[in-house]
């Protein structure tokens, strides 16, 4: 299994694995339009313009995708998902591995953040189970205040992904 830069292609992919408003705006954001089409998936997803990831399997087809960027200081890890198929398997935690390392040693980043929906009970579970803790956002900003703001340690995570 291999860890690619997204392209269209795996969007057009994974624009079936959003098949209502809501599953779209627990992954998405509130910002993030619903119905989508191509191009307002690819522009809203900001694949252009983020570091962008797919897990693929043997065969190209993806399997899991996910981003990061610098946010207030730390490497944050955005737009986690797996395929509807293959989850409980532990492809999210090797996908938050592989995009932690990646984005920690891009912006020299300590620590890894990311949001997750309040409902969001099982990606919340495996976020907690690496060792990512609930803070408050540093900045005032009414888009993410439903949201749960989770922060780890970046060895700590790797000493995680390392022992599972």
């Amino acid at each position: 299994m291999n860890l690619e830069r997204a392209t269209d292609e795996h969007l057009r992919q994974l624009m079936g694995w959003f098949p209502d408003r809501h599953s779209c705006l627990v992954w998405g954001g509130p910002q993030f339009r619903y119905p989508f089409t191509v191009a307002t998936f690819v522009e809203d997803t900001r694949v252009r313009e983020l570091p962008s990831f797919v897990r693929v399997d043997a065969d190209g087809r993806p399997l899991a995708f996910g981003q990061y960027y610098e946010r207030v200081g730390r490497c944050h890890l955005g737009r986690l998902v797996v395929a509807p198929g293959h989850r409980g398997g532990g492809l999210g935690r090797h996908l938050i591995g592989a995009l932690a390392e990646l984005g920690s040693r891009q912006f020299d980043a300590g620590e890894c953040s990311l949001f997750v929906a309040r409902d969001n009970v099982r990606a919340a579970r495996l976020y907690r189970g690496l060792g990512f803790r609930e803070a408050d956002y540093p900045e005032h900003d009414p888009v993410v205040a439903p949201y749960l703001y989770l922060v780890a340690g970046v060895a700590a995570l790797k000493e995680k992904l390392v022992g599972a």
